[in-house]
């Protein structure tokens, strides 16, 4: 150590892969090897190194070795740490780390008891037939000390599809001066699909591809299977593949991160284990594919455990991953940032309207819906009912007479509507004999019944007889609520009326109606993380609070109620996305009311693909545009194909102005707090805070740059790039728009 007479030591704790630590005492001095030093290794280090979780007194360092002719062998490493990038002034030079293949070989050494603020150089040195090669050197950066009056300053990273891409946008950060202290991911650093044609562009070099198809999830058919990570060995492929690029590899190399997971670091439009690619169709919930796909992202992520106590190589115990992760941690930043890093992933519940919820069934029946308009308004839910109950929809009750004699006749017709789907038979006909076993939509029975009567017209139905449609007047006068129907959901098994275009009206009373009734508590954190978060947002001393979460609390709204070119149907307000805080009203209010009576609190998220600014009247929310993956705006694009597949030129076209040509004009005009929409770039936020401000500027750069290299020109961004910036100002509580 370069100073034994003040007693300090650095604590040197070894997490083989994913959290566990071994303390040592670090020796100090010049590195008096005799010799010149190792020779670039670079090549034995395929993913370079990282490091993360930057506190005022530790770091963590992360590296990944590579040998084709080490076999099943552990690798031995030395880990050096500097005050230069010389390796000079040398204050660990510490030998025996081992690198397991149960763990990829990757390893990851927490050092602590290092000084406040203060940046430091450090390699890895892997010694091959006496030989000392060397990774590259990597620079971080300890924050603060809580009581240090200095400004902070942090990009804020998401959604960096590789596949057909480039990171073009990472080329821009690191040309930035000054540059940040640290780099904030929040979500998708990986996406775990082979080439999904919704989003994805496979082909040239940009590629993924899995050595353990068996083990993975075959998704589309034929020659366009593509396939989706489960193995432990599909998820490690992709980080290895992702950590080569130049450009990743750069940043890491230079900042420290702190990371926390959206979806695709396990699956897309997950929920705690449960996964969404089919909708329904099959059962989906799987907690051993989410242990491996969590082990994976803490073997290959710099996340500091400072539970870890272990004196050697420590392998991640299945009682420290899904249900049980901790994710959820906070950081500071001097006097004036206060970091709370959110999971808003493992924990929280289905979504509202689930996948392959039948689109007649009735979720809110007239005494559900006057029970809500008396608790918004004591005394007058059923006037109100009588005022509104044209906006819902008649239904039946098929468990009771009359209405249960035609039970025995559409559940057929129902089932192998289902089997035609995808469902199994047997499965086809349990769900259909569930969905028709109560309150169902008068319009879609007399769907059914219109069906049963066209297969007995055709001679399908030996000996049966036409049913008799529900009628006027009788379908006039009966009892009206909320189906699936008129929540959005006119599909068996789609994410269409489910997580996607819900019908805004009937989804907040239904939500209003869960919440009052205890059926869904919208309970985003869980408990034991929102207990937390609670603590942490009442004792925060801090200038600035930050929220770190995976999904936007903007609301995106399209407003098509006044289009009358549309059809009826569309002529509504929805929520265009409800898998983010949209989905869960009630706790998005809570969540902005609390960060609200704190004052001087912001959120920044990402997932979404595009860049918003959003006054909540208290609290800001700076949505961070994605690095490289498909933008919103393209995405709504190809979907709109799909929804408006029916409609007439016209109806195309006008759909078209609105929500691809004019979609950021259409969401402020939803959403009046709004301040920026930019659906059509990439890029990321990069934030000052200081004593008086927090300073958010947003680096954009156009959705097309992303399929082109600038990696050996990247100053040829500088033309390309646009900057705004937006202030939130101390005591203020409100986004300013900056020159």
């Amino acid at each position: 150590m370069t100073d034994p007479s003040r007693r300090r030591f650095l604590q040197v704790t070894l997490l083989s892969a994913a959290a566990a630590s071994l303390t040592l005492a670090g020796c100090g001095g010049d590195d008096d090897d005799g010799d010149s030093g190792p020779l670039p290794g670079a090549a034995f280090f395929p993913q370079s190194l990282a490091s993360g979780d930057p506190k005022p007194n530790s770091v963590v360092l992360w590296t990944r070795v590579a040998d084709a002719t080490a076999g099943d062998n552990a690798l031995g490493l030395r880990l050096q740490l500097a005050q230069d990038s010389d390796f000079n002034k040398i204050v660990l030079n510490f030998d025996g780390l081992l690198a397991e293949p149960a763990h990829d070989r990757c390893i990851k050494v927490k050092i602590t008891d290092l000084q406040p603020a203060t940046t430091y150089y450090y390699r890895f040195i892997y010694r091959k037939d006496s030989v000392d090669y060397a990774s590259n050197t990597g620079r971080t950066r300890t924050a603060p000390t809580a009581d240090a009056d200095t400004p902070v300053r942090f990009a804020v990273l998401n959604c960096q599809d590789y596949i057909g891409r480039y990171y073009n946008t990472l080329a821009w950060l690191l040309q930035q001066t000054p540059e940040p202290d640290f780099v904030a991911y929040v979500g998708d650093y990986i996406y775990e699909t082979t080439g999904d044609p919704r989003f994805q562009t496979p082909g040239g070099t940009r590629t993924i591809s899995f050595s353990d198809t068996a083990g993975a999830i075959a998704l589309g058919s034929g020659s366009a299977t593509y396939y989706a990570a489960s193995s432990v060995s599909n998820y490690r492929e992709i980080y290895q593949r992702y950590r080569t690029d130049r450009m990743l590899q750069q940043v890491q190399e230079r900042f420290p991160m702190i990371a926390i997971w959206d979806d695709h670091e396990y699956s897309d439009d997950c929920y705690g284990a449960t996964a969404t690619y089919f909708n329904g169709l099959k059962v989906e919930s799987d907690s051993s594919r989410r242990q491996r796909a969590e082990q994976v992202f803490f073997e290959y992520m710099p996340v500091d455990d400072s539970a870890a106590t272990a004196t050697g190589p420590f392998a991640t115990s299945p009682s420290k991953l899904f249900p049980n992760t901790v994710l959820y941690r906070e950081f500071r930043f001097g006097r004036h940032l206060h970091l709370v890093c959110t999971d808003t992933r493992s924990f929280r519940p289905d979504h509202r309207i689930p996948e392959d919820a039948f689109p007649g069934m009735v979720v809110m029946d007239k005494a559900a819906l006057i029970a809500v308009f008396n608790a918004q308004s004591p005394g007058n839910g059923a006037a109100i009912y009588e005022q509104q109950k044209t906006f819902f929809g008649p239904y039946v009750d098929l468990s009771v007479a009359p209405w249960n004699a035609y039970q025995p006749a559409l559940v057929p017709v129902l089932t192998q509507a289902y089997i035609q789907a995808g469902l199994p038979a047997a499965q086809a006909a349990t769900k259909a004999t569930a969905d028709l076993a109560g309150k169902t939509s008068a319009f879609v029975v007399n769907q059914l019944i219109q069906l049963f009567n066209a297969a007995v017209a055709a001679g399908q139905i030996p000996g049966a007889s036409p049913l008799p449609l529900i009628e006027e007047p009788v379908y006039s006068a009966l009892d009206r609520g909320i189906a699936y129907l008129h929540l959005g959901k006119t599909a068996f098994f789609s994410e269409f009326g489910s997580r996607y275009g819900v019908v805004e009206a009937t989804y907040s009373l239904y939500a209003a109606y869960q919440q009052a009734t205890g059926q869904n508590r919208e309970n985003v954190f869980g408990d034991t993380q929102q207990a937390w978060f609670n603590q942490r947002l009442a004792s925060s001393d801090a200038t600035f609070m930050a929220v770190a979460s995976s999904v936007s609390t903007t609301s995106l709204v399209w407003d098509l109620s006044a289009e009358t070119t549309l059809p009826a149907d569309y002529q509504t307000r929805f929520l265009v996305n409800v898998d983010q805080w949209d989905g869960f009203p009630n706790r998005r209010a809570q969540l902005l009311a609390a960060l609200k009576q704190r004052g001087n609190s912001f959120l920044f998220a990402g997932d979404i693909h595009a860049a918003y600014v959003t006054d909540h009247g208290g609290v800001a929310d700076f949505t961070s545009p994605a690095v490289s993956s498909e933008t919103f705006g393209n995405f709504v694009g190809t979907a709109i194909q799909v929804v408006a597949a029916g409609f007439t030129p016209a109806q195309q076209q006008r759909l078209q102005e609105l929500l691809v040509t004019n979609l950021d004009a259409t969401l402020k005009a939803g959403f009046n707090k709004l301040v920026l929409a930019d659906s059509v770039s990439h890029g990321f936020v990069l934030f000052e805070v200081t004593a008086e401000q927090t300073v958010a500027a947003y680096h954009l750069l156009g959705g097309a740059e992303v399929s082109k290299s600038y990696y050996d020109d990247p100053k040829a961004l500088a033309g390309k790039v646009r900057i705004k910036r937006y202030a939130y100002r101390k005591g203020e509580n409100k986004v300013v728009t900056l020159a």
